[in-house]
C-alpha cells in the first residue's frame, strides 16, 4: 500500500520539476496527476508522444511513480453528442495511462437528471454502458477505468449496479472517503460492500474527527490492499508544512493497523 499526492487542489500550481522534488522530499512514493484542468504539471492528454517520454523519464529519474490520471470524464448528459465527446476523453486518457506505464484513470458518474424528468433507471443503463465500452477499451492497453464513488452515485449499491452493468475486467472502484460512508462512527459497513472492487483509494483530511480513517487503513491493511492511496486536499498557504504532517500521520496510521494485523 502506497501513499500518492493527487494535484487536485493541493499541487495544482506546481510545475513537474516542483512537483516531483517536493513529492519526494516530503515522503510521498507516487503522484496522480489531476488532468482537464490545466494544471501546472502539463500532464494532458494533448502532450505528444515525445513529450510523454519525457515526463515518464523525469518521474522515473525522481523515484516517482505515476499513481494514475484523474480525469474529469463522465458519461450521464442526456445529449448523446457530449457523452460520445466523453467516451472518446477517456479512450485518450487510457492511452496516455498506457504509455505513462501507470495502472488507471478516474472517471465519474456523475449525476443522475431525475429533476429534468429522465427516469434514474435510465441514466444508471447509459452510465453502464458507457463504462463498458471504456472498459473494454482499458482491457486491450492493459491498464483499468477507475470509478470514483462520487456525485450521485456514491452508495455500494450503485457503483456496484454499474460495475455489473459495466461487465468488464477493465474496470474497477475508487473509494472516495465520503461523509455518507460513515454509520455510528464506522466505515465497515460501506467498505465491505465494495471491497472486492476497489484498486484505488482517495484520501482526504486525515485528521478529520468525523471520518475514521484509522479504521479504513486498519480493514486495507487486513485485505492485503497493495494498491494507491491518494491524497486529494484543499490548497494551503503553507503546502510543504501541511504535507509534512499529513505523512507523518499516515504513517503513524499504519504503523498502528499493521502492528494490530
Amino acid at each position: 500500500m502506497k501513499l500518492a499526492l493527487l494535484t487536485y487542489n493541493m499541487a495544482a500550481q506546481w510545475d513537474l520539476d516542483t512537483l516531483l522534488e517536493n513529492a519526494s522530499a516530503l515522503g510521498f512514493e507516487g503522484v496522480e496527476f489531476r488532468t482537464d484542468r490545466q494544471h501546472a504539471h502539463g500532464v494532458e492528454v494533448e502532450t505528444t508522444a515525445a513529450e510523454r517520454a519525457q515526463i515518464k523519464a523525469r518521474c522515473q529519474d525522481a523515484g516517482i511513480e505515476i499513481a494514475g490520471l484523474s480525469s474529469g470524464c463522465q458519461y450521464d448528459s442526456p445529449d448523446e453528442h457530449e457523452l460520445a465527446a466523453n467516451i472518446q476523453r477517456t479512450q485518450e486518457h487510457l492511452d496516455l495511462c498506457a504509455e505513462l506505464g501507470t495502472g488507471g484513470v478516474k472517471v465519474f458518474g456523475n449525476n443522475l437528471h431525475v429533476d429534468e424528468g429522465i427516469p434514474q433507471e435510465d441514466t444508471i443503463k447509459q452510465i453502464g454502458t458507457a463504462l463498458g465500452e471504456c472498459a473494454r477499451y482499458a482491457e486491450q492497453l492493459g491498464v483499468k477505468v477507475r470509478f470514483e464513488m462520487h456525485g450521485n452515485f456514491q452508495t455500494p449499491e450503485l457503483c456496484n449496479e454499474l460495475l455489473k452493468l459495466a461487465d468488464s475486467d477493465g474496470i474497477c472502484l475508487i473509494y472516495n472517503c465520503n461523509p455518507a460512508d460513515v454509520a455510528d462512527g464506522s466505515i465497515r459497513q460501506s467498505y465491505a460492500a465494495v471491497a472486492e472492487r476497489v484498486c484505488h483509494v482517495h484520501l482526504h483530511d486525515l485528521a478529520d474527527p468525523q471520518w475514521p480513517y484509522l479504521e479504513l487503513v486498519k480493514l486495507l491493511v487486513a485485505d492485503g490492499y497493495d494498491g494507491w492511496c491518494s491524497a486529494e486536499l484543499e490548497d494551503s498557504e503553507d503546502r510543504e508544512r501541511v504535507l509534512r504532517f499529513y505523512v507523518a500521520l499516515w504513517d503513524a496510521y499504519l504503523r498502528i493497523a499493521q502492528a494490530e494485523a
